[in-house]
């Protein structure tokens, strides 16, 4: 009895079958690795620029009761709309002050900032327009 060594056709086809099944598989997971760690990285930025502003408005709130912020009072109409680029990529804030409370004859203001920002006119593929908010309350001097 002769006995053949090696693979039959069938069998060579089915585990490279296999194995580009695996590799595919591996090529979209860390294509949506990569995806997921951009967007982390271009919120983190986004929040970066968010806190840079409501903190810059709140130390001006802080310092002058002539600061604009204390004639504004609006949940929807902005204090204030700014482009601020960061990299390559244009950020849009926007401020928006209105009263929250009256202490002891000092006013409470609630300082809200809205940054957005894309890459594309319509947001980044696959993505969309990204945005942060964030808030603080600040004090009548």
């Amino acid at each position: 009895m002769v006995r053949k060594l090696g693979f039959t056709i069938a069998e060579v086809l089915l585990s490279l079958g296999f194995l580009t099944v695996v590799l595919l598989t591996l090529l979209g997971l860390a294509t949506q690795a990569l995806q997921s760690n951009r967007k982390n990285l271009d919120t983190a930025a986004g929040q970066l620029v968010a806190d840079q502003a409501l903190e810059r408005a709140a130390y001006d709130a802080e310092q002058s009761a002539s600061a604009s912020i204390w004639s504004v009072n609006s949940l929807t109409v902005p204090m204030s709309s700014t482009t601020v680029t960061m990299g390559t990529i244009p950020y849009a804030v926007t401020l928006y002050a209105n009263d929250s409370l009256t202490v002891a004859g000092k006013r409470l203001k609630r300082i809200r900032v809205r940054v957005l920002w894309a890459d594309a006119p319509n947001g980044k593929p696959g993505q969309g327009q990204l945005k942060v908010e964030a808030a603080r309350l600040v004090h009548e001097p």
